[in-house]
C-alpha cells in the first residue's frame, strides 16, 4: 500500500522553527550545566558498576545520531583500555545477540528521548542476558530509563553535545578508575570545554556561513573522515543532509576512499573533509590531496587549527564549526532543520 503524500507544503516548510543554538551564550550555558550535573553522576555510576563485578566488555548501542555520538567513546576506550569495546546499531544488537553480552558486560544504550523503539527493544534483550544496562538519555522517566539498571541523564536542551559530554565522562571516569592519566586529563579538559567552544564557535561563524553561501546549490555531498571523527561523517550524512535537509549525501571513511569511492570523483562533486591533529590525520590528508587534483569543490572543517584542544576532543570542535555551515545552508535553501516528511509521522 502506497503512503499518502506527507510532504509539507512550501509554506509549511518555510515557516517551521529553525533555532540556531550557536547564537549568544546558549551553548556555553548548556554545556556548563551538563558538566556540573553529569560529572558526579558519571563518577558514582562507574564506581558502582566496576566495583560490583568483573567486566570484560562494553557495548555502546544506539540508532541514528545517537549511534554516531558514542563512536568517540569507543575510539578512546579502544585506545586506552584492554576491554572489548563494541559500537552497534540498536536493532542489530537484538538480532545478532552477541555472545559477549552476558553478566560480564556493560551495555550502554542511548536515545535522546528514551523512547526510540529499536533501542528500547535492545535494552529489553540485554537485560535478559544478565548484562549491566545503562540508559544514556534526556528522558529521565522514559521507557529506556525504566528498563535499564542505571541512568546517565542529561538535559533535554540539546540532543547532541550534552549526550556526547556525558558519554565522555563515563569513559573518562572509567579510565581514571583504571589509573590511566588520560582519564583525569579528559575530565579537566571537559570542564574547560564550554568556554573554549564558546570562543571557537564565535571565531568560526563567518567562515561557516560563507561556505554555506558558496555551496548552497549542491545536490550531493561526499563527507569524509577517520579516527575519532569516523562517525561524524555518517551522522552529518544521514542526519543533517538526508533527514533534515532532504539532500543526497554519502559518508566515506578516508582510509576507504582509494578502495573504490574515488572512482566517482568528479569536478562537479562537493566534498566535505572532517579533520583533526590525531594519528589519523595522514589518512585524511592523503584523501584530500587526491581530491584536490580532481575538484576545487572542497569544504574542510579542521579541528587541528586549534592546537590547544586535544585531538580526543575534536568532535566537539567539529560540531560547532560544522553547525554554522549546516544551519546557514538550511536558511539559504529555505528548509529549516526541524522539517520532517516521515519521521514521527508514520508506522515503520
Amino acid at each position: 500500500m502506497a503512503l499518502e503524500n506527507l510532504t509539507p507544503s512550501d509554506e509549511q516548510i518555510k515557516s517551521a522553527p529553525n533555532p540556531n543554538y550557536l547564537e549568544g551564550d546558549y551553548l556555553k550555558g548548556v554545556l556548563e550545566m551538563t558538566f556540573r550535573d553529569g560529572n558526579p553522576v558519571a563518577e558514582k555510576l562507574v564506581d558502582e558498576i566496576f566495583s560490583s563485578r568483573q567486566i570484560d566488555s562494553i557495548y555502546l548501542v544506539g540508532a541514528g545520531g545517537s549511534n554516531s555520538y558514542i563512536e568517540p567513546v569507543k575510539y578512546i576506550l579502544d585506545k586506552y583500555c584492554d576491554l572489548r569495546i563494541e559500537r552497534i546499531n540498536s536493532t542489530e544488537l537484538e538480532t545478532r545477540r552477541p555472545k559477549p553480552v552476558n553478566e560480564k558486560a556493560v551495555v550502554l544504550l542511548t536515545s535522546h528521548n528514551g523512547e526510540t523503539e529499536d533501542t528500547v527493544v535492545a535494552a529489553r534483550w540485554a537485560k535478559t542476558t544478565g548484562a549491566v544496562t545503562v540508559a544514556l538519555t534526556s528522558g529521565h522517566d522514559s521507557g529506556l530509563a525504566k528498563i535499564c539498571d542505571y541512568l546517565l541523564p542529561y538535559s533535554k536542551e540539546l540532543p547532541g553535545m550534552p549526550k556526547t559530554m556525558i558519554a565522555y565522562l563515563f569513559a573518562a571516569h572509567f579510565l581514571k578508575r583504571l589509573g590511566n592519566p588520560v582519564g583525569a586529563q579528559l575530565i579537566a579538559d571537559l570542564e574547560a570545554m564550554p568556554a573554549k567552544l564558546h570562543d571557537i564557535k564565535n571565531a568560526e561563524r563567518e567562515r561557516g556561513m560563507e561556505l554555506a553561501r558558496r555551496y548552497k546549490d549542491e545536490n550531493i555531498y561526499y563527507v569524509l573522515s577517520s579516527g575519532i571523527l569516523s562517525a561524524l561523517n555518517y551522522q552529518y550524512s544521514i542526519c543533517i543532509f538526508n533527514e533534515m535537509l532532504w539532500l543526497d549525501a554519502s559518508d566515506i571513511h578516508s582510509g576507504e576512499f582509494r578502495h573504490g569511492p574515488f572512482e566517482v570523483a568528479d569536478p562537479e562533486m562537493a566534498y566535505v573533509f572532517l579533520m583533526d591533529n590525531g594519528e589519523n590525520r595522514k589518512i585524511d590528508q592523503r584523501a584530500l590531496k587526491f581530491t584536490r587534483r580532481v575538484t576545487d569543490k572542497i569544504i574542510t572543517f579542521d579541528a587541528g587549527r586549534y592546537e590547544d584542544v586535544s585531538p580526543l576532543l575534536s568532535p566537539f570542535v567539529i560540531g560547532v564549526t560544522w553547525y554554522w555551515f549546516a544551519h546557514t545552508l538550511s536558511v539559504l535553501r529555505e528548509h529549516p532543520l526541524s522539517v520532517r516528511r516521515y519521521m514521527w509521522k508514520v508506522d515503520y
